[in-house]
């Protein structure tokens, strides 16, 4: 606006106006344009020049609307080794040339404009390569008159600092790779981060395999309790404990296992990660026993031995026969749902089909794989996006299930019409919608 249109809306004459104006842009308040022969004033979001030695402690430089450094504060001369003050010279100066780089000069007129600009810059210095996250913000200049200021932060030691602890991490998981020992990282919640290879030829699984889900070794109810103990007991005065205890490898063998944990914590004693070191005691463990048989009754050491060997594989086979009927019921659960005479849909919240049997398949003439890529929308026309957020958002009963007739829409376009029964299944976390619909013939 201009002062003219500024007085005739507040109601105020135009040389109070302009007086406050001129106020408002010493501050960097508003931002002046002239057109023709009128000021034309517009909101800024410029900070004083002034203020630039309380915003930042990092070496910059002012300036100015015609491209003349006005200040440099901070050390900037240290900074890029300049011999005399750059104060006064215009940023095309070549003696400038390090600190004017094409990437920061193609910016500064846009700044002076009024938008702000970020980037990064690599330089070397002295001959010493050195990394500058560099900002760029407009700024009004003692005289009132819009300007720039270029803020220069020294990233170089972070950088380098970050470098060398990525060295640090690849060699210390290079050297943990070479051990013997089984060597894991987990977070607190038990996910494996880390698994060196020995560790890896202990379960007899791959790295990828390993990394990323939860660990617990197969051990007694007793011996759990005290690692979960042992774990829970970890802090940032006592961060090392060790635990025996015999666990149940892949191949069914029983083994006793050493583990040291260490708790990894971080500057406020916040649990970081915890890393475990565990070597195979069985030699040991079994020369111990010799040793106490030479005390005791071979025959009664020899049959405590049986019966806890025969306990531990019963509970193997236990478990192994309550995991192959599970398989086989879900089997028969498969087979029933693909060979089922109706469409059998399932679907998630946002309208993507979660599962589809055969049925569905042929009688909307997708494949297995085709049919994963559609949602509720291609196949029944009549529901739109808004229907569908209803549908959930409706309040309905456990055993609720609705009967309808509706159409569905096959591969090739053609409109059938269908009678369905739906219903919405919850299972845990997870809730879907269930079609079930018969061709209407």
């Amino acid at each position: 606006m201009s002062i003219t249109d500024l007085s005739q809306v507040l109601g105020m004459h135009r040389t109070t106006v302009a007086k406050y104006l001129d106020g408002m842009q010493m501050k960097g308040e508003v931002d002046l344009r002239i057109v023709s022969t009128a000021k034309v004033y517009h909101l800024s979001n410029r900070i004083p020049s002034s203020a630039l030695a309380v915003y930042t402690r990092d070496p910059y430089i002012l300036i100015t609307c015609r491209l003349i450094i006005g200040a440099a504060k901070n050390g900037i001369c240290e900074l890029f080794g300049l011999s005399d003050d750059p104060t006064g010279k215009h940023i095309t100066d070549p003696d400038l040339n390090l600190l004017m780089q094409d990437e920061i000069t193609s910016k500064i007129k846009k700044v002076i404009q009024g938008e702000k600009e970020d980037l990064e810059l690599s330089v070397t210095i002295r001959g010493s390569p050195r990394w500058l996250e560099i900002a760029i913000i407009p700024v009004v200049c003692e005289d009132g008159r819009p300007g720039c200021a270029i803020i220069f932060r020294d990233e170089t030691d972070r950088r380098n600092a970050i470098h060398q602890a990525e060295i640090c991490r690849a060699e210390a998981e290079t050297l943990s790779s070479d051990q013997n020992e089984f060597i894991f990282r987990s977070r607190p919640d038990g996910i494996l981060t880390y698994v060196n290879d020995a560790f890896c030829r202990r379960m007899e699984r791959k790295r990828d395999e390993l990394v990323g889900f939860p660990y617990e070794p197969v051990i007694s109810h007793e011996d759990l309790e005290r690692l979960q103990r042992l774990r829970s007991d970890l802090t940032p005065k006592n961060p090392v404990a060790k635990i025996s205890f015999k666990t149940i490898q892949p191949d069914g063998m029983v083994a006793w296992e050493e583990w040291q944990y260490r708790g990894i914590f971080t500057s406020n004693g916040t649990p970081g990660s915890i890393q475990a070191i565990g070597i195979d005691i069985s030699e040991r463990k079994h020369l111990e026993e010799q040793l106490q048989i030479y005390h005791a009754n071979f025959e009664a050491v020899i049959k405590q031995r049986t019966r806890e060997m025969r306990a531990a594989n019963q509970d193997l086979m236990a478990e192994i026969t309550r995991r192959e009927k599970l398989e086989r019921e879900l089997l028969i659960i498969q087979f029933v749902f693909d060979q089922a005479s109706d469409s059998i849909l399932l679907f998630d919240r946002t309208g993507a089909v979660y599962r589809a049997n055969e049925t569905a398949c042929k009688l909307l003439g997708y494949s297995r794989e085709e049919i994963q890529l559609i949602t509720v929308f291609d196949i029944n026309p009549e529901i739109t996006p808004l229907t569908w957020q209803n549908m959930w958002d409706m309040p309905r009963e456990e055993e609720e299930t609705f009967r309808v007739r509706s159409v569905h829409r096959r591969h090739d376009g053609e409109i059938i019409p269908v009678e369905i029964s739906r219903k919405f299944i919850t299972a845990g976390p997870l809730s879907l919608f269930c079609s079930i619909a018969r061709e209407i013939t």
